[in-house]
């Protein structure tokens, strides 16, 4: 039996009451079914990670995740002794977390689904469903929380380090969550950034008029001055076990005076990106509240909140070739505010700190509709098969065509902001939006970026002045690290998911779907070499097209804490095979 090492009768009845609690009633064998279905995936994924990353050289044949890490713990034992001090512990832990939390997920997205078929009585597809009853921005809603399935790459995407279960069910987009998110009001002379905190209450003003009205009117209530302070949105999660004590000072003085239950928000496959719940306005981010094991922990300076002036700088660059031709998008960070003082540790202020976003829906026309990535590749409940595929046959377009068309309007872009500006933008999938036009890719949204990578051999080149934080970026003079993490985000992060669904659903061969990417990109590189430096075209995309690929072993840095950091292997270049 799944989890038979761990206490699976325990975990079935939590789940089962969780589920109760919020008006959903499962049969036990259901829940366990469901608990035995996410082990199952977990080991998948697990097993498909440590042979990735030539942790072990062959499969091992088991119907446990704890005897998998077992064995893959005494096999590093004689070919690298160092794995003694690995965290197998916190790995077992997460993987744990994950198997649970994904049960109960998907025993909810059951229920779900069952609702929707009952709304949806009558459309042959989700995505016709969703064209003919919702709004652009009712679509993203949905999709935010509907399609947010994890990364498939991750064994233990679904654990949230922190939270109870109780928790994740009440915060955890996948669950149709909203949030009633705390306004605090803090006093001015302890915001960290006077400028911007400014333009931060204005903003806040226009763009949440009614909650602003009331911040102001609670603010009174307590015998303040509401131009004494500026407000501060809070987690309440964050708020109750980060913050409350650890800010006592603060709160005691008066120069930190908590409003609870303002304002209520959804929270997207972002986690702390939350959104607006009925028109689109400003998407308000929050500081981390919890650390998941999807989230990067490769990069050594990943963008932080002190990063705006290089996501402008990014912005002005894709101003001034058009966002070629409104395809590429990177959402702006409009103003920020946060909290400066000696009485508390620096970590505890960087937890509060919030920003707010522009809404992608800026950036669409009429009658488009931005879709989460992550989304596209979950299963519809109408026709049971990935929402991409549904859009496909609704276009009419065939398969390689529609591929050859979304690589196009992808990779131009990317290809020209490498090349000629040397910038690779990294992100996680549930970062990534994909504009769509009449059943067409027409451009990508990227709501947040993990880290921005600048390639120095073009510094010189451009003559561009980037007096930019060094913090704030990835400097490279290596065009072979440039080369892969362009490899990475783009072909194998968002190209490759892609491949592996139109393989699943039609009968093309992978090599096929990868000789029709290959055709895409060898005709973009001839087209960019009259704005581009041949030699350096020449070079990339003999690193691109013609050498292995490097895979970024995630889970042994995890496994290792950032001992072995940014660890990679070599891994087969699928336009090699052609």
């Amino acid at each position: 039996m799944a989890l038979a090492y761990g206490n699976f009768h325990e975990l079935s009845h939590q789940i089962r009451f969780l589920l109760f609690e919020i008006g959903i009633g499962l049969p036990q064998n259901r829940i366990d079914y469901y608990i035995t279905l996410a082990h199952r995936d977990a080991l998948k994924r697990l097993q498909r990670a440590v042979l990735a990353e030539g942790l072990i050289e062959a499969p091992i044949a088991t119907h446990h995740v704890h005897d998998l890490i077992e064995q893959v713990q005494v096999s590093l034992k004689k070919t690298l002794p160092a794995s003694q001090f690995f965290q197998w512990d916190t790995i077992r832990d997460e993987l744990d977390e994950s198997i649970a939390n994904d049960a109960l997920a998907q025993a909810y997205k059951q229920c779900w689904n069952s609702q929707i078929r009952n709304e949806a009585n009558g459309y042959h597809s989700l995505w016709s469903w969703m064209n003919k009853t919702q709004t652009a921005y009712e679509t993203l809603l949905f999709l935010e929380q509907w399609g947010c399935t994890g990364n498939p790459y991750q064994p233990a995407f679904r654990a949230k380090t922190g939270l109870s279960r109780r928790e994740v069910l009440q915060n955890s987009p996948e669950f149709q969550s909203k949030i009633s998110i705390h306004w605090c009001a803090l006093t001015k002379n302890k915001v960290s950034i006077p400028a911007q905190a400014l333009q931060f209450n204005d903003l806040i003003a226009q763009e949440f008029p009614t909650e602003f009205l009331l911040w102001r009117e609670r603010v009174l209530l307590h015998h303040l001055n509401p131009e004494d302070y500026y407000p501060l949105p809070v987690h309440p999660w964050q708020w109750r076990n980060q913050l409350q004590t650890r800010c006592s000072a603060l709160i005691d003085n008066k120069s930190l005076v908590l409003l609870p239950h303002h304002q209520t928000l959804i929270p997207s496959m972002s986690f702390d990106t939350m959104l607006p719940p009925d028109c689109p306005r400003a998407m308000i981010n929050l500081s981390s509240m919890s650390k998941t094991s999807c989230s990067s922990i490769a990069e050594s300076c990943a963008l932080n909140e002190q990063d705006t002036e290089v996501i402008r700088w990014i912005n002005s660059l894709l101003k001034a070739n058009n966002h070629y031709k409104n395809t590429f998008f990177l959402v702006d960070e409009l103003s920020s505010i946060g909290v400066k003082d000696d009485t508390i540790p620096e970590f505890v202020q960087k937890k509060l700190h919030t920003s707010l976003r522009q809404n992608p829906l800026n950036f669409l026309k009429s009658n488009q509709k931005a879709v989460p990535f992550a989304s596209l590749f979950s299963n519809s409940p109408l026709s049971n098969t990935p929402l991409i595929i549904e859009i496909i046959k609704e276009s009419d377009l065939e398969p390689l065509n529609y591929l050859a068309n979304y690589c196009r309007t992808i990779l131009f872009g990317a290809l020209h902001l490498m090349l000629k500006h040397g910038v690779i933008l990294q992100a996680q999938q549930h970062q990534i939006l994909v504009i769509f036009d009449d059943n067409t890719p027409r451009g990508i949204i990227y709501k947040d970026l993990e880290q921005i990578v600048v390639g120095e051999h073009v510094f010189f080149n451009t003559g561009e002045e980037r007096e930019l934080s060094i913090d704030a970026r990835l400097n490279t003079w290596n065009l072979n690290l440039l080369s892969t993490r362009f490899i990475q985000n783009i072909l194998q992060n968002n190209i490759k998911p892609w491949i592996e669904a139109l393989n699943t659903a039609y009968p093309i061969p992978v090599n096929q779907l990868w000789s029709c990417v290959h055709q895409v990109i060898h005709a973009l590189f001839n087209e960019l070499t009259q704005d581009i430096n041949p030699q350096l075209i020449d070079r990339l995309e003999q690193l691109i097209l013609h050498e292995a690929w490097q895979h970024q072993c995630s889970f042994t840095m995890r496994l290792s804490s950032n001992s072995y950091n940014n660890t990679i292997v070599h891994e087969v270049n699928p336009f090699t095979l052609l």
